[in-house]
């Protein structure tokens, strides 16, 4: 879905990619797909997964972006931010050109799940970077309004191109969110930072276990509600080695 031309002069858009190898969200979007869809055309699916990965990439360097700013880290996370910005709005720009790469009638209402997501994590950045504070609630609530939003946007695209009824589509919403903000929040406490798609700025370590149990807890019930009504064998066994429950 990238223009090589425009790729050689933003070394920095393959850069953000790179730092993705999993693809986790647009294995979501695929994965749901195959869990509704009756007639697996993985081709018509394809390009929505590289819209959210691409996207996904976006918010990774506005994250970066804007914690540099703040100067609340002791290392920095983004270099040149001129760099940021244009590979950032090349990435953005490039996560919507792909839903018109194949035209039909979802395109549309894909198109509006893609929106609805990003205009969540935009203001989520806003609240975070524009207010005099950082309340303990909100903390917990920029990961739900940042990697939440994309997770949800990603099982609604393959829910929607699966064709399945407005139920069906909001469990596989809740099933997103609660394993995306899980799954962040895991790699904030227990990994290396840098791999996370976003940071916040300060956070509550406690608070954050709490919160990802009950995300987790909320994505369990998603699935086995989903369970009575389709298989869910593969999104089972994508939220088994997505997120790993802390005591």
């Amino acid at each position: 879905m990238l223009s090589t031309g425009d790729e050689a002069n933003l070394p920095l858009v393959h850069d953000v990619l790179d730092d993705s190898p999993d693809r986790w969200y647009g294995q979501l979007v695929v994965t749901v797909y195959d869990s509704l869809s009756d007639h697996q055309d993985l081709a018509d699916v394809l390009p929505y997964a590289a819209a959210v990965e691409l996207l996904r990439g976006y918010v990774r360097l506005r994250n970066r972006l804007l914690l540099t700013l703040t100067d609340k880290h002791a290392y920095s996370l983004t270099p040149d931010p001129t760099a940021a910005l244009l590979a950032g709005d090349y990435l953005y720009t490039a996560a919507f050109s792909s839903l018109g790469s194949r035209p039909d009638s979802s395109s549309s209402e894909c198109f509006e799940i893609l929106t609805t997501a990003l205009e969540t994590v935009t203001e989520a950045f806003a609240r975070t970077y524009t207010a005099a504070g950082f309340t303990d609630h909100n903390q917990a609530k920029f990961l739900d309004d940042t990697a939440g939003s994309l997770g949800e946007g990603a099982a609604a695209l393959g829910a929607t191109l699966a064709g399945v009824d407005e139920p069906v589509r909001r469990h596989c919403e809740r099933l997103g969110r609660g394993l995306s903000t899980a799954r962040q929040i895991n790699y904030v406490l227990d990994m290396d930072p840098t791999e996370a798609m976003v940071v916040p700025p300060t956070f509550d370590e406690s608070q954050f276990r709490q919160y990802a149990e009950q995300r987790r807890d909320e994505a369990a019930l998603a699935l086995d509600t989903l369970s009575e009504t389709v298989d869910v064998t593969r999104l089972r066994a994508l939220a088994d080695v997505t997120v790993t429950r802390h005591d």
